[in-house]
């Protein structure tokens, strides 16, 4: 039962993000706020209202950020107005904590196409689903209009965090605050970890009146795994993990500068408190992935990335078409830990269970309420979902998979095959890598969080808001050179020939052309 404290804290948290918007920079407030709201606030402690999402942790930070982003560029947009030329268009100029206008260049088409697909999909499943479902003693009634428009509901609030940093953290300094933002809040939560790996995972419990799992999933290894206030062990570990990336990548970032050595430090730093998370998963993915940091150039870094997500996107043909070793990867894991072995080989089992009912109804799912479960025949629960691919097949079929892996990581896979034209900068691969790990952990657990998507955001508006190609920078000055000749035909515009002479003297370190 949560205590008043938890209802508190939901209710106090507006004031917070209020606060953080107006002392700090709009990109920066906004990470803050949803990266400390999910680090921060209660599990199960939620106000529902009819029709609409629970006022909840998962709600509120993300709520009100969006409330304040677009506040502040209202603002902004009445204090500096701007006189646009026909056929022209002029970035606003607004106060240092609000941002610039924002253009979308590429993507459109899959980018729409994938948001339309994300919020049809409920519909779909829910006219796909209408019967009632009757095994043993379990009924379970069909789903109605009204179900799949509160799926719709909940998905958009998960999403949340994406639109905002496709719109506000889609820059290479954005980029950078975001990484330093997680990095400083991941440093102070590691103290948090340290008290629970001693003292048991109590903190949640303390503070807020209710323990959020199984205290006996927590013992690992003769010792405790943190848990503070997520929903797992596994939740902290990959946080960790992600956290630890972040960090290195800040130090390829300011390689050469004084304060690189922090940032390794503070690497190195989460890398410990990883090991003491006691998680197989996110041992994984450092091992696998701060090498790439280290030793990789940034192209190899954004390959690496992009493999992943590839990998990661094609899962579940994979795993149905038995191309993935299961039988191999349980034989070596159980030369190393025959536990860690047993608890691998009972998920891959229950993955069969669950895929095979998937794929009785693979294009729009078997919904909410349990239906995509597996019932022995007295109408018992015989399955385990871990996996989040697995869960989002189920529910919502191929059609939902599309749809939410493609906008967690189809952008990696963009950005890395356009890395040479878009001069992506170590941030900016750091931040694909630490999707890539994130993606990573999808496979086996269903950690999904706020702060998965809001990366997935800051990705996506990185590509399709990248400045234009330096070949068309170049053949720019040219035009402006030749309209700025003796020669100039006079049916070229005056004002459109100044603006593009002013254009060319932004520090774009264009080639300039040779004379003669």
């Amino acid at each position: 039962m949560p205590s008043n404290l938890a209802y508190l804290a939901l209710y106090l948290w507006p004031l917070v993000v209020i606060a953080l918007f107006r002392k700090r920079p709009l990109d920066e407030a906004l990470a803050w706020s949803i990266i400390a709201g999910y680090m921060l606030l209660p599990l199960f402690t939620a106000f529902d209202l009819p029709m609409l999402p629970g006022w909840s942790k998962q709600l509120v930070p993300s709520l009100f950020a969006a409330i304040m982003c677009y506040w502040l560029t209202l603002s902004a947009r009445q204090a500096a107005p701007v006189r646009v030329p026909a056929g022209r268009q002029v970035k606003r100029q607004g106060p240092d904590n609000t941002p610039r206008e924002f253009k979308v260049r590429r993507g459109r088409i899959l980018y729409w196409s994938l948001i339309i697909l994300l919020f049809a999909s409920p519909i779909i499943t829910t006219l796909t689903n209408g019967d009632s479902i009757k095994i043993g003693d379990t009924f379970k009634s069909g789903m109605r209009l009204y179900d799949g428009l509160s799926l719709d509901l909940d998905l958009l609030v998960s999403v949340l965090p994406f639109f905002l940093a496709r719109r506000f953290l889609a820059t290479n300094e954005s980029h950078v605050v975001l990484l330093t933002v997680f990095v400083l809040a991941a440093l102070a939560y590691s103290l948090l970890a340290l008290w629970e790996v001693r003292m048991s995972p109590q903190l949640n419990k303390q503070i807020y009146g209710f323990s959020t799992g199984s205290f006996r999933h927590q013992v690992r290894y003769g010792g405790f795994r943190p848990v503070l206030f997520l929903y797992h062990g596994i939740w902290v570990a990959i946080l960790f993990a992600m956290a630890s990336i972040a960090a290195m990548s800040l130090w390829r970032e300011k390689l050469g500068k004084a304060e690189s050595s922090r940032w390794l430090m503070a690497g190195l730093w989460l890398c410990l408190i990883v090991i003491l998370c006691k998680t197989a998963t996110a041992f994984v993915v450092v091992a696998l992935l701060l090498p790439t940091i280290f030793f990789f150039s940034v192209r190899l870094q954004l390959l690496m990335a992009a493999a992943i997500s590839i990998t990661v996107l094609l899962f579940p043909m994979l795993r149905g078409a038995d191309l993935v070793p299961t039988d191999r990867i349980y034989s070596t894991v159980a030369k190393i830990d025959p536990n860690r072995a047993g608890s691998l080989e009972t998920r891959f089992e229950n993955e069969d269970l669950l895929l095979a009912r998937a794929n009785k109804k693979p294009l729009a799912g078997w919904g909410s309420w349990g239906r995509n479960r597996v019932r022995n025949e007295k109408g018992q629960d015989v399955s385990i979902t871990d996996g989040y691919w697995v869960i989002v097949v189920g529910v919502y079929g191929w059609l939902g998979y599309i749809a939410q892996f493609g906008l967690l990581g189809i952008s990696t896979i963009f950005l890395a095959f356009n890395r040479d034209r878009l001069n992506l900068t170590p941030a900016t691969a750091g931040l694909c890598l630490v999707m890539a790990g994130a993606l990573i952990n999808l496979i086996p657990n269903a950690s999904i969080s706020p702060i998965i998507w809001l990366v997935a955001g800051a990705l996506m508006g990185r590509y399709q808001t990248a400045e234009v190609t330096v070949k068309q920078r170049n053949l720019r000055a040219t035009r402006v050179e030749e309209c700025s000749s003796e020669d100039a035909p006079k049916s070229y515009p005056v004002t459109a020939r100044r603006q593009e002479s002013d254009e060319s003297k932004r520090p774009l370190h264009i080639r300039q052309p040779r004379k003669g």
